[in-house]
C-alpha cells in the first residue's frame, strides 16, 4: 500500500513539474522540437498513471471477484511489479479463504456420508412443513422414498400425524404398520435454527429388536418369580394331600385317636393357610398389572416430603437416623400426587430399612428442575445394593426381605412410566444407593 501511494505521488508530481515546463517553454521560448517532445513525454507519464491505476483496480477487482464467487483460483503473484507488498497480500487472503473452503467441504463430506450411512433415520423439515432433510436410513424405514412434506407421513400410518407437534427433546414410541409389518419406532425431535430459520429434525429408530429382547428377559425373569412364588405354596400342598390320603385311605375317622386327628387338623390347616397365600398373591398380581387413571394436580414438593418425615418420625428416631432436605419451599411440581406420595413413602421405607444396622445413618433428598423435567434423588449410606441384584431390583415380586412383598419398586418404576418419566438407580456397595425420580 505504501508503494502504492508512492508511485501516485511521484507520477503526479511528474506530471506536474512536465506541465509546467511544457508551459514556461510555451510562454517564454519559440522553440518547435523541444515542447514536442516534453508534450510527449508528458502524455507518455499521464498514460503511465492510469495504466497504474486501472491495473490495480483490475486486481483488486478479481480479489473482490474471487471473494464473491468463491473461486480463489487467480494468483496475484509478479515479479518487479511495484504493488508487489499489496499483491502478496491478496495471495495470503486469497489462500486463507481456500484452506477454510476446503475445510468446510471435507466437514461437508463427512456429514454427508455419516448422514447416507447411519443406522438411524433422519428427516429435518421447515417451519412450512417442507421436508429438508430425509436420509437413506428413514427412506428404508418408512418405505416411503418420495416424501416432499411432513403432513405426508399420515399417509404411511396415523400414528405419525402428530409428530410435527412434539415439543424439542420430546421422545415418543410409536407403533405404526409399515408395508403389512408392525413396527415400533422411537422418535426424538430436535428443533434449531439456520439462518433465523426454524428446522425440526426427527430421528427415527426401530425399537423391534431391542424390545422383544427386553420382554423376553423380562418374562424369564417374571416367570422365575411366578415359578418360585407358586412351587413355594404348591410343594407343601401337594405334599400334605398326598400323606392326608395315605393316611385316611379306608380308614374309619372315627377311630382315629386325638394325637392323629390333631396331625390332620394342622394339615389341614397348613394347606388352607398356604391355598390363602397363594390367592394373595396371586390377587396382587392381578392388582399391579391395573393401570390406574392420573389426576394431575399442582403442589408443593417440600409439603409433600415434610408429611412423609411426618409418618416415618418413630421409625427414623428408633433407627437413629438423620435427614438432610434440600427442597425448596416454593417447588412446584405437577404430577398425580398420591401415586407420588407411595412411591416416595416407598422409597423412604426402603432406606429406612437400608440403615437398621448402621451407627450413622443418613438419607439425603434433594429435587430439581432440569429442562423443565422434575427430579427427585432419594440417597443412604447403607451397605448399597450388590450388582448382581440391580437387574431384578424393578422386577414384580422379586425381594430380599423376608417379610417383603416386591410390589414397592416395580410400582415406583411403573407410575413414572404413567408419567412419561423414569426411575433411575445408582448403588455402590458399602456406600449407599440413590434412587432418581424424573418426569
Amino acid at each position: 500500500m505504501k508503494n502504492f501511494k508512492l508511485n501516485i505521488v511521484l507520477r503526479t508530481l511528474i506530471i506536474l513539474g512536465l506541465s509546467l515546463l511544457f508551459s514556461w517553454v510555451l510562454t517564454n521560448r519559440h522553440w518547435f522540437f523541444t515542447p514536442l517532445v516534453i508534450g510527449i513525454i508528458l502524455i507518455s507519464v499521464v498514460w503511465n498513471l492510469i495504466y497504474y491505476v486501472q491495473k490495480t483496480s483490475r486486481n483488486l477487482s478479481l480479489f473482490l471477484l474471487n471473494i464473491k464467487q468463491g473461486g480463489f483460483m487467480s494468483s496475484f503473484k509478479e515479479k518487479n511489479d511495484p504493488n508487489q507488498g499489496l499483491y502478496k497480500v491478496f495471495d495470503d487472503v486469497i489462500h486463507e479463504f481456500q484452506h477454510v473452503t476446503m475445510e468446510k467441504e471435507a466437514h461437508y463430506l463427512y456429514l454427508q456420508t455419516l448422514n447416507e450411512n447411519i443406522g438411524v433415520g433422519l428427516l429435518s423439515f421447515d417451519e412450512n412443513g417442507k421436508i429438508d432433510l430425509y436420509n437413506p436410513s428413514a427412506k428404508g424405514l418408512l418405505k416411503k422414498p418420495n416424501l416432499q412434506r411432513i403432513d405426508q407421513l399420515k399417509e404411511i400410518d396415523q400414528s405419525f400425524e402428530k409428530l410435527s407437534a412434539l415439543e424439542s427433546g420430546q421422545r415418543q414410541i410409536i407403533k405404526a404398520v409399515i408395508d403389512g409389518e408392525l413396527l415400533e419406532l422411537s422418535v426424538i425431535s430436535k428443533k434449531f435454527r439456520v439462518k433465523e430459520q426454524l428446522f425440526t429434525l426427527l430421528i427415527f429408530q426401530n425399537i423391534n429388536a431391542e424390545l422383544e429382547q427386553k420382554e423376553v428377559e423380562a418374562w424369564q425373569k417374571l416367570i422365575s418369580v411366578l415359578t418360585h412364588e407358586i412351587m413355594n405354596s404348591v410343594t407343601p400342598i401337594s405334599s400334605l394331600s398326598g400323606a392326608l390320603n395315605q393316611q385316611l385311605g379306608g380308614i374309619d375317622l372315627s377311630t382315629l385317636d386325638e394325637e392323629d386327628q390333631d396331625d390332620i387338623k394342622k394339615s389341614l390347616s397348613t394347606i388352607e393357610s398356604r391355598s390363602k397365600g397363594l390367592m394373595t398373591f396371586v390377587n396382587a398380581y392381578k392388582e399391579f398389572t391395573k393401570s390406574p387413571d392420573l389426576n394431575y394436580s399442582e403442589f408443593s414438593l417440600h409439603e409433600v416430603f415434610n408429611d412423609q418425615l411426618l409418618l416415618l418420625k418413630e421409625d427414623l428416631k428408633n433407627n437413629n437416623i438423620k435427614v438432610d432436605i434440600s427442597v425448596e419451599p416454593t417447588f412446584i411440581c405437577r404430577a398425580d400426587r398420591d401415586l407420588l406420595d407411595q412411591v416416595i413413602i416407598n422409597l423412604l421405607k426402603n432406606a429406612i430399612q437400608s440403615l437398621n444396622h448402621e451407627s450413622n445413618g443418613m438419607i439425603k433428598i434433594s429435587a430439581r428442575k432440569n429442562v423443565q423435567r422434575n427430579s427427585i434423588e432419594i440417597s443412604d449410606n447403607g451397605p448399597g445394593i450388590p450388582p448382581e441384584m440391580l437387574d431384578k431390583i424393578f422386577v414384580p415380586f422379586f425381594t430380599t426381605k423376608k417379610k417383603g412383598t416386591g410390589v414397592g419398586l416395580s410400582f415406583a418404576r411403573k407410575v413414572m412410566r404413567l408419567h412419561n418419566g423414569q426411575i433411575k438407580v445408582y448403588s455402590k456397595q458399602g456406600e449407599g444407593t440413590t434412587f432418581n425420580l424424573i418426569w
